[in-house]
């Protein structure tokens, strides 16, 4: 994560210099984007960066951390007000907001999908292992809500539940992408109601 002097940056530079890590990660992947090339485009120095952060790791969780918190700043659900009326619909404006703002911003998505090996490092033991923890509670009191009113099935293990969800979201996810990639946009408008009428499928009850 970066060095507390990044801080310190107006919140133009900051945003700046993550924007362009977030595209150039997105474009190329971890292993092949170019840290150099990252500066340059960011118009900072490579003296300047090694004052931010350590190292090409760093900037890329530095990128991760902040935009997920964006999502997570519009994530805020009070699961107590959701019945059983309103549980799917309250899922599917979830997903056509995020969705949404993937299409604006496709480089957001494919930032959080370029970090392979890397990535999982640090989202189970790294410097992102906080905020995917907050992410997966959120499934997780989502499900058990859903649970609660009848509208989720409960004769599955919880864990193994929580990681049917969760391949099922990452595997749409990256379908989504490589949509997006290929100039597919139609898929974007139709990306929420698809994922949605996946999850019921797998978790309405019998």
């Amino acid at each position: 994560m970066p060095r507390p002097r990044f801080d310190n940056l107006s919140p133009e530079k900051r945003e700046r210099i993550l924007e362009t890590a977030a595209k150039a990660f997105a474009a190329d992947g971890y292993e092949h984007a170019s840290m150099n090339q990252i500066l340059a485009d960011a118009g900072i120095s490579k003296g300047a960066a090694y004052y931010y952060f350590d190292n090409k790791a760093d900037l890329y969780a530095a990128a991760v951390n902040h935009y997920l918190q964006e999502f997570l700043a519009d994530a805020v659900w009070d699961f107590e007000q959701i019945t059983a009326v309103s549980f799917w619909p309250t899922l599917l404006q979830v997903y056509q907001e995020q969705f949404s703002q993937f299409a604006e911003r496709p480089w957001v998505f494919g930032l959080v999908k370029s970090g392979g090996p890397v990535a999982a490092e640090m989202l189970a033991e790294g410097p992102l292992a906080a905020m995917w923890q907050t992410l997966t509670t959120l499934l997780d009191n989502l499900i058990r809500r859903g649970q609660q009113l009848g509208v989720v099935r409960t004769d599955l293990p919880d864990d193994l539940l929580m990681a049917l969800v969760m391949a099922l979201d990452e595997t749409h996810d990256r379908w989504l992408l490589a949509q997006l990639e290929s100039g597919n946009d139609t898929a974007v408008s139709t990306a929420a109601e698809r994922m949605v009428n996946l999850l019921q499928r797998l978790l309405a009850p019998a």
